[in-house]
């Protein structure tokens, strides 16, 4: 009885109700950005340069939702980021859906860090578990934190959005990991920016290789992140047992 009364007030807590307003909100805020480009779209999605004359036509505004978008779903991660991200390309072409893209996920994962600063550990844990969080201990040594992180995010397949969570929960400043993760971006995004051009253009074949590639090193990238994460943890638990 003790136990379930204490899991509804953990439930119950400020920071838990907070953040499920806030999912609530950012995932409305994506949806009706969603519907609302489908909308706009569904006469010519085939047309890519129908498309592209209306994302110059509206310049700022369709520049602004595809940013919206971009940091949304880092907030949230209610789709996989490729997905906006090769939407972004067929939009806006390969360079320029990458540069929105990058906007969007800076933005994105700001908001994610100052949101983690102000509501803790428990907002975090409405994303994602408790043990996943604490797995991840490398973060929490100086010495090695920039430079993983930066090499993390440089690899496609690594898990961003759990790492800017996890981040939050350290003492690195914002404008590091700015600094730090902007350039790391880059490959992930232009691979999946050129295929959604590529797809745009018809040029189907382009898409396909680019798509195998990038599938390809997002596997590799997922194996290394998960080899990082277990010996940074078994050497963690050994120094535990040491102090023992």
């Amino acid at each position: 009885m003790k136990n379930k009364s204490k899991r509804k007030k953990e439930k119950l807590s400020p920071e838990r109700r907070r953040a499920s307003v806030i999912l609530g909100v950012l995932s409305a805020i994506f949806i009706v950005l969603t519907v609302f480009l489908v909308i706009i779209f569904r006469e010519y999605l085939t047309d890519i340069e129908r498309v592209r004359a209306f994302i110059n036509r509206h310049i700022i505004v369709g520049t602004l939702i595809m940013i919206a978008l971009c940091a949304v779903q880092v907030v949230v991660a209610l789709v996989p980021g490729e997905l906006v991200e090769i939407a972004a390309g067929y939009a806006f072409g390969a360079w320029g859906g990458m540069l929105v893209c990058l906007i969007g996920a800076t933005v994105g994962s700001i908001i994610v860090l100052m949101l983690v600063r102000r509501f803790g550990r428990k907002f975090v844990y409405t994303f994602y578990p408790k043990e996943k969080m604490d797995s991840i201990k490398w973060l929490h040594d100086e010495r090695k934190r920039n430079s993983l992180t930066f090499i993390l995010f440089l690899i496609p397949g690594t898990p961003k959005d759990l790492l800017t969570y996890a981040i939050g929960l350290t003492d690195m400043s914002i404008p590091t990991y700015i600094l730090l993760t902007t350039a790391a971006r880059f490959p992930s995004l232009i691979t999946s920016t050129m295929g959604g051009s590529a797809v745009g253009e018809q040029n189907y074949t382009s898409a396909i290789i680019i798509f195998t590639i990038t599938a390809a090193i997002s596997i590799v990238g997922f194996i290394i992140y998960n080899v990082i994460e277990k010996k940074h943890q078994k050497v963690t638990e050994n120094k535990e047992h040491k102090e023992e």
